[in-house]
């Protein structure tokens, strides 16, 4: 963040001031007037909000920017040093806003169980891709209504029974003959991972999978990924709310780039739900699309507010196949990088493996009550390496109280999920990768923690968890069962990731040695 602000953003801002003083014919002089009363009022709205008697304490940062110049691209590392300072509840002055952020899993447990911090912060950079989703931007009404719906549809459609699983399986074996056809050769296994994933939301919300080299896929994932880079970019708007009044703030922030990668997503969706409503059977409901469009139609009949309308609709399709593709090909890659890593742990999952599945049976999601040490990795992976480190942004929609604090209304919350993961008043040595500390004594189950958090926590917790583990579960059990995960000679793990949308590897190349 501190390299984009030095690098980009503040030339950029420069640049839009004196655009905008060539537009309106104003002096030097008035800019300079302008942007000092604009400091002034920064620094004034900062030190009321500071000496309320109970705003929780932290760092003063400078006028306009905040503290964003003292920050490295990994923020989550920064704010456990200001929580060594400050305790549990601390507050960060980030551009325009001070930010109050959540430390300890007694504070965040507290603070998501209340209703007055289920919000969304109004200016948000899914506000500018997705206006109208109801899980990053619309109010709390229409995302319960939508949430409830979601779940239920993925229920409905066979999560938890056969019908998914068999979907994942089939894309699963596809992916397999992808690896096997490397004859062991180092591979950038991101490269047939990206696709694999989304067709499993492809299987949940358009009822069929993609060859690899289909073009709709390629443009899909493309597109994906290009959005996600740019929107990462565009966090500045709701930081510095002000800057929509820069002339050409647009495009200096990439959000023209992002909206074009998002708008190239929504045409297909759109398509894709043309074609679903010409052909919908209410009497065979096919997918996700199928589902929402049965359930808008009842609707209309009964509620004439409804929340259930087409864009909704395009939006819930996007924010599902765009999480669900991204968040479980992260961990994934994680997994693969940690077997190649821990060659022992790598071991004991594979005997596990041959134990309960054997050779050729492919594996079931029930098979994972039977294969605690196999859980426990799994566990321990999204523990050791969170790659939701921050969680998304929530918004005080009432004054309210966290941890002793007085937060007020329209303030953005974060909670730390990372720090909570590597505290040390609940686990033990939690820089090790440790998968037994999910065991019980003698081995035999898991044990979970209440501090273990990667989903988030409350009622705005993943509503795609269960799917998550699922997949998590059958490719890495799948992988492990027909090969070997080694790096290539001479290379040594380093764990090097970076802070985007979720924490990513850097990337690498691994071989895939056929067991059999």
């Amino acid at each position: 963040m501190r390299e984009y602000l030095n690098k980009f953003l503040i030339p950029k801002l420069k640049s839009g001031f004196e655009k905008m003083a060539l537009e309106v014919n104003v002096t030097q002089n008035q800019i300079y007037v302008g942007i000092g009363a604009f400091f002034v009022a920064c620094l004034v709205a900062n030190f009321i909000k500071r000496i309320r008697s109970n705003y929780p304490p932290g760092p003063t940062g400078l006028p306009i920017v905040g503290y964003l110049p003292f920050l490295s691209e990994n923020m989550h590392l920064d704010f456990i040093e200001f929580g060594k300072k400050y305790g549990d509840i601390f507050s960060v002055p980030l551009g325009s806003h001070s930010i109050v952020i959540l430390h300890g899993g007694d504070v965040i447990r507290e603070a998501f169980a209340k209703p007055e911090v289920l919000g969304r912060p109004p200016d948000s950079t899914m506000k500018l891709m997705t206006p109208n989703s109801a899980f990053f931007v619309r109010d709390v009404h229409v995302w319960k209504e939508q949430r409830r719906f979601v779940v239920q549809s993925m229920k409905d459609l066979g999560l938890g029974r056969t019908k998914i699983e068999e979907d994942v399986i089939d894309e699963i074996n596809h992916f397999l003959e992808v690896l096997k056809n490397q004859k062991g050769q180092p591979v950038d296994v991101k490269g047939p991972l990206s696709p694999s994933m989304s067709n499993n939301i492809s299987a949940l919300v358009f009822g069929k999978r993609y060859e690899y080299d289909n073009q709709e896929r390629q443009m899909l994932d493309k597109n994906l990924d290009l959005g996600n880079e740019y929107a990462s970019q565009t966090s500045a708007y709701l930081l510095f709310p002000w800057i929509r009044y820069i002339p050409f703030y647009r495009k200096f922030l990439n959000i023209d780039k992002s909206k074009m990668a998002f708008g190239n997503i929504r045409k297909f969706l759109v398509t894709e739900i043309q074609n679903h409503v010409k052909s919908l059977d209410p009497g065979n409901v096919r997918d996700f699309i199928d589902s929402y469009l049965v359930e808008m139609k009842s609707q209309a009949k009964q509620n004439p507010n409804t929340s259930f309308d087409d864009e909704t609709l395009i939006s819930n399709v996007f924010d599902i196949f765009a999480a669900g593709s991204e968040t479980v090909r992260t961990s994934i890659l994680w997994f693969v990088y940690n077997m190649a890593a821990f060659p022992e742990v790598q071991k004991k999952v594979q005997q596990e493996i041959l134990e309960v599945l054997g050779t050729e049976r492919n594996p079931e999601f029930l098979d994972m009550k039977c294969m605690p040490y196999t859980h426990a990795v799994i566990l321990e992976q999204m523990r050791w390496k969170t790659i939701v480190p921050l969680n998304l942004m929530h918004y005080t929609l009432a004054d309210t109280k966290i941890g002793g604090y007085d937060v007020p209304k329209d303030t953005i919350v974060i909670a730390n999920f990372w720090q909570v993961h590597n505290d040390p008043r609940y686990w033990d040595e939690p820089e090790k990768f440790k998968p037994e500390r999910f065991l019980s004594k003698d081995g035999k189950s898991v044990v979970k923690s209440k501090y273990f958090m990667p989903f988030s926590f409350g009622k705005r917790v993943c509503p795609g968890e269960s799917m998550a583990y699922l997949e998590m579960f059958l490719y890495f059990t799948s992988i492990l069962q027909k090969f070997d995960i080694v790096f290539p000679p001479g290379t040594k793990p380093t764990f090097d990731a970076k802070l985007s949308i979720t924490y990513r590897l850097e990337p690498f190349k691994v071989r895939f040695i056929p067991k059999h």
